[in-house]
């Protein structure tokens, strides 16, 4: 069965990781420098006796459960051969070996019949082939020793159901785990999808079968107590980490004060923290860290890409949990580097590579150093034996895994009319200026974060001129430079304020343009102050219109005639100021339509959602590529019309699966938008380089740095020539 990695039944034995003997146990290894290579050419800090001198790695800090036997891959078995020490200085190739080399032929038990009838699930629900043995291999991971594991399905096989077939059959069992384990399944989970996690728990389950809460906002339970009255508790990323704050300030007390003390986790509590009581009714009402006061019996990381730098606060706040069993779900286990699975490991201690200083020697460093072949044979004894992947394109028993309707790409050019022309053209040269003189002092990629500004304005121009204008701040989020990840998480909110005053002078530069200003308390320089007042050139009752709007408008009204007014369009944009200007466009066409974005609040996104999915007048739904490319599930639509291009073609996918994904039933049509002779005709280039490179990957996204190469850079400023070949005939 095609385009499956198959969990290994023999991939692990039982193995001391401590012992002095053992390479795997040690702090980072010797320098390479230090010992050389013997005569056949291989490596004399792996020896025997170089091993020998290294001293043994701590065991590796773990917050629960203790005392129980738990799952520690030997990776002393691995099979290295004299090939795999070669240096390779592009890890594409041996990336790639990891891939082909942890994808095998599946299960090949088919099961019995009634197998996909789940208990306790509602009468109508039936389980499809794959998520039968997706099912029954997460039982499989939650026995014995085995505390869970990736799931790591394509966008759109059903992950969600098939987690939640595993809490239905895998409650509480025993007196012990009742005792022990007051917490039932936490999923963590993207805002985005958590009422959706909701809705399936409560709608695919027999009535009444599941106690389901959300935990989010300032309603939210207060302590443990509250939250071990539920058998799902759903939170997310960013409750999570604020919650580990909390709990980072509750200082234990002194051994005289023991007494008012809750105790700590070796005791029959289900309190893992000491925690003061509190004496008064005021104080009662503080919050406490009620994630962190539960020994939970599954914690489910929804979207586990969330947490593939090991370095933010939600992604240590997860590691800090306790739990029995450990699950994380994601269509993209790697994005940019294999640095991304430590995190997921040390989550789900994946002993040894839970340790970062093993994992950096055996696996960053063999990377960085052009040795990928030896780290991607360790990383296969891990993975075959705890991830499971299935691909939208593989086939089980000789049939394929799933019968989606077809997805229809239509690339549409969107003509400028003359003065938007003239706008472009005239940003367009200034921009080119501005990078030329980067590249002359050799600082691109000391101004990366200025060079993406200057993209950013001349892909803003393509949607319509007076986004040019506004403020930075505005559409910060189409700043952050997702593909490449360069900033943690934490840092990446702040970039728009780090544009203000860039340069080592100190002195204030023009928003458009980076010419330095030379009065100080403006924002944009003369010239660019005239761009910008022809831009918000007002055009009778309705703000000027573009290139863009003028399509799509064109394109909803086709969609209405050829349905009779029944298929639903998905409008996504990366900036938030344009769809500020579609709607009063939208309003005067009679369209009506619905808008989600990142500024909205929980219950008015699960309100936009259930308008799009229920109302048969309202047919339009824009969405803001950040708050909705991941996680949403929009099978009401059919059309898709992607408003803006980004580099790496991967986001763009993930995008048009809110709508070609399991429980679609009519053809998906898709619509990129894009301006002739401008970045966009260079971005497009750009993205046919990327994509054979991305469905390589394991993840869907490449197993490349997806941030942009200086060659990328280059070819992305070059000049549009074709259009002045086409004014020139």
């Amino acid at each position: 069965m095609a385009g499956y990695i198959r969990p290994s039944t023999g991939a692990f034995q039982e193995y001391n990781t401590t012992s002095a003997n053992s390479p795997f146990s040690q702090r980072a290894q010797p320098r390479r420098d230090d010992f050389g290579y013997d005569k056949d050419g291989w490596p004399i800090y792996a020896l025997p006796e170089a091993v020998a001198k290294l001293k043994p790695l701590p065991p590796t800090p773990s917050s629960d459960d203790e005392g129980e036997d738990r799952e520690d891959f030997d990776l002393n078995n691995v099979q290295l051969t004299a090939e795999d020490y070669e240096r390779h200085h592009d890890a594409d190739d041996q990336m790639r070996e990891l891939l082909a080399g942890a994808v095998g032929d599946g299960e090949d038990d088919p099961g019995k019949e009634g197998d996909d009838i789940v208990e306790g699930f509602a009468k109508d629900i039936k389980l499809m082939p794959h998520q039968v043995r997706g099912v029954r291999w997460m039982r499989e991971r939650e026995s014995g020793r085995k505390r869970g594991g990736i799931l790591a399905d394509d966008m759109g096989l059903g992950k969600t159901v098939q987690t939640l077939a595993r809490i239905v059959e895998g409650g509480q069992t025993t007196v012990g785990e009742k005792r022990l384990y007051k917490g039932g399944t936490l999923i963590i989970c993207p805002l985005a999808v958590m009422e959706q996690w909701a809705t399936e728990c409560r709608t695919k389950t027999e009535k009444g079968l599941l106690k389901v809460t959300t935990h989010h906002g300032p309603k939210r339970a207060m302590s443990g107590e509250e939250l071990k009255k539920y058998d799902v508790v759903i939170t997310t990323f960013q409750v999570l980490a604020s919650e580990m704050a909390i709990l980072s300030k509750a200082k234990p007390k002194s051994a005289d004060n023991s007494k008012n003390t809750r105790r700590g986790p070796d005791s029959d509590s289900d309190s893992d923290v000491p925690l003061p009581i509190k004496k008064s009714r005021a104080k009662a009402k503080e919050r406490g860290p009620a994630l962190f006061q539960l020994k939970w019996l599954r914690v489910v990381i929804d979207e586990a890409q969330n947490i593939k730098n090991h370095k933010t606060k939600a992604a240590q706040a997860a590691c800090q949990l306790t739990a029995k069993f450990r699950w994380c779900l994601t269509g993209t286990p790697i994005q940019n580097n294999v640095e991304e699975l430590y995190s997921l490991f040390k989550f789900l201690r994946a002993k040894p590579l839970d340790n970062w200083q093993v994992f950096r020697s055996r696996v960053s460093a063999e990377v960085k150093e052009g040795r990928t072949g030896i780290a991607m044979k360790r990383l296969q004894v891990i993975l075959k034996a705890i991830m499971l992947r299935r691909t939208k394109d593989a086939t089980i028993d000789g049939k394929p895994i799933l019968n989606l309707p077809q997805r229809n790409v239509d690339v549409v050019e969107c003509e400028f009319d003359s003065d938007e022309r003239a706008f472009y053209t005239a940003l367009e040269a200034k921009t080119s200026v501005a990078f030329n003189k980067f590249v002359s002092a050799g600082a691109v990629m000391g101004n990366y974060t200025s060079v993406l500004t200057l993209l950013l304005r001349m892909r803003q121009a393509c949607d319509h001129p007076s986004l040019v204008t506004k403020s930075l701040g505005v559409d910060k989020e189409a700043l952050e430079n997702k593909a490449g990840d360069s900033e943690s998480d934490d840092e990446a909110d702040d970039l728009a304020d780090m544009l203000a005053g860039m340069g080592m002078s100190g002195q204030r530069k023009c928003e458009i343009c980076f010419a330095v200003l030379k009065n100080q308390k403006a924002k944009q320089c003369h010239s660019c102050e005239e761009l910008a007042a022809k831009a918000n050139a007002k055009a009778g009752r309705l703000p000027p219109s573009s290139a863009k709007i003028r399509m799509i408008l064109q394109l909803l009204a086709e969609i209405d005639e050829r349905s009779d007014k029944k298929q639903k369009t998905i409008v996504f944009s990366q900036f938030t100021s344009f769809m500020d200007l579609l709607d009063p466009f939208l309003v005067d066409a009679g369209i009506k339509y619905v808008r989600y974005d990142g500024s909205m609040k929980p219950d008015q996104r699960e309100a936009v959602l259930h308008t799009i999915r229920t109302s048969r007048t309202t047919r339009v739904i824009l969405i803001s590529f950040k708050a909705g490319s991941t996680g949403l599930n929009l099978t009401c639509c059919n059309n898709v019309i992607l408003s803006d291009l980004w580099w790496n073609p991967a986001l763009e996918d993930q995008a048009f699966d809110r709508a070609h994904r399991l429980g679609q039933q009519l053809d998906v049509n898709i619509y990129k938008l894009t301006i002739a002779a401008t970045v966009e005709d260079r971005i497009l280039a750009l993205q046919s380089q990327k994509r054979e490179l991305a469905q390589a990957a394991l993840s869907g996204t490449g197993v490349k740095q997806l941030k942009l190469t200086m060659n990328d850079i280059m070819d992305l400023f070059k000049t549009s020539n074709r259009h002045n070949d086409d004014t020139n005939n």
